[in-house]
């Protein structure tokens, strides 16, 4: 069966959605020259099998991944509603959520939807088999090593969705339209089993991509040539230690020992100093002999600054400050909590606005029940990097209370501390 009758087959499974009509086409889009990309789609050359093999092969680039996993998995995703979203008159579905998304305002009056939403029951478990944890871990996972990350929706006989899986990215093609702008996605399972998804049936999650708007851009892209060359250095270095013959310590003389002398040395030599009881224990020479020892060579140091310099690239791409990746060289207490900090403004925040944007508009449309004034949004407030100490919050109210924002009393409310009769005069 071809992947055009398969996408009609689809189509016609009771979907909800605009007619062809009521969407647009972006003008410039590229055009498909081959019946293999119109009918299996774009994006192989962005997402090859090798950029997943980094994940394998690089400590730091796993390292980079892992960390940002967890701090997606330890912000809690909450489903809110707005309380005036039944008014009638209100526009829902995609264009209300789309507006909403970008009104600050309308979500600060929203509500937290509770365990028992729909919406949060989904994405609290969204199937049987994965967690919510592994879901992001997949889905951080995937846009880390190439670009793009997909849900597969799964739907009911009401044509309501019931579970979420997450898709490898490299086995996925999106087929674009000139009308519908995406035509849809096919699948490329095991034995080259091809798999169709309508558009509804997708959460398409992708970094931009200058040179292929139908493909996420992998951050191993620019970053490939720096991990390769961490890579070598480290293959290389551990060919040397396996075949090194190179002594750390050297025994200079004036005459030329005999095989018995040698043999006695060595004999001598480690029943003094064999064992860590022995350690750094002095030495003596005989008359005319000399010790010295080799250290480091230049290409040792050589591959040294390789692996700190790929380790910095992949810090820099991914937005792991080094102190978090284990490079602990010049770190302390103060630095390394400056660090945490920074990773969560600089990278984990605008990351999880990225993904909320997605789902109010990817996914909370297309569930196939109603999310009219329904949004998503990471709770931030259990981010220890981010809540203010207890020194900056000391000094926070007491300038409050010194130029009159804030009563005595209001800051003993906060800190659940009784009243006292003098604490309601402003300063």
């Amino acid at each position: 069966m071809g992947v055009k009758r398969l996408f009609l087959d689809r189509l016609s499974l009771g979907r909800k959605g605009p007619p062809p009509t009521q969407q647009r086409a972006n003008r410039v889009a590229p055009a498909l020259s081959s019946k293999w990309e119109q009918e299996l789609g774009v994006g192989q050359a962005w997402t090859p099998l090798s950029y997943g093999e980094y994940y394998l092969r690089s400590a730091s680039v796993f390292a980079a991944i892992r960390i940002r996993q967890d701090a997606v998995v330890r912000a809690p995703l909450r489903v809110f509603r707005r309380a005036d979203a039944r008014r009638a008159g209100e526009p829902t579905g995609r264009d209300g959520l789309h507006r909403l998304a970008s009104d600050g305002e309308a979500r600060g009056h929203a509500e937290a939807a509770g365990p028992e939403n729909p919406v949060q029951r989904l994405l609290d478990a969204p199937n049987p088999f994965w967690t919510r944890g592994n879901l992001w871990r997949a889905t951080e996972t995937y846009l880390g090593l190439w670009g793009s990350a997909y849900w597969g929706l799964e739907r009911n006989d009401r044509g309501e969705v019931f579970e979420i899986w997450p898709l490898r990215s490299d086995r996925m093609r999106v087929v674009p339209d000139p009308d519908r702008y995406i035509k849809g996605f096919v699948y490329v399972g095991q034995g080259r089993q091809l798999i169709p998804y309508v558009p509804d049936d997708i959460v398409w999650i992708h970094y931009f991509n200058p040179l292929d708007e139908f493909s996420g851009l992998s951050p191993i892209a620019p970053l490939r040539l720096s991990a390769d060359m961490g890579l070598a250095a480290l293959r290389a270095n551990r060919n040397s230690v396996a075949n090194e013959s190179t002594p750390g310590v050297f025994i200079e003389t004036g005459d030329t020992p005999t095989d018995d002398e040698v043999r006695e040395f060595y004999e001598r030599w480690e029943l003094r100093f064999r064992g860590p009881a022995n350690v750094r224990r002095p030495v003596l020479l005989s008359g005319g002999m000399k010790a010295g020892n080799l250290g480091f060579s230049p290409k040792d140091m050589e591959y040294l600054q390789t692996m700190r310099w790929s380790l910095e690239d992949v810090a820099r791409v991914y937005g792991v400050p080094k102190p978090m990746m284990g490079d602990l060289e010049r770190s302390t207490f103060s630095n390394f909590e400056t660090s945490r900090r920074v990773f969560w403004e600089d990278t984990m925040v605008p990351q999880l606005v990225f993904y909320q944007e997605a789902l109010d508009q990817m996914l909370l449309p297309n569930l196939g029940f109603d999310t009219s004034g329904t949004f998503v949004e990471f709770d931030t407030s259990v981010i220890e990097a981010l809540q203010e100490s207890e020194n900056d919050k000391a000094k926070r109210r007491q300038t409050y209370v010194s130029t009159g924002i804030m009563t005595i009393n209001e800051v003993r409310r906060e800190l659940n501390l009784p009243p006292v009769e003098w604490g309601d005069v402003k300063a």
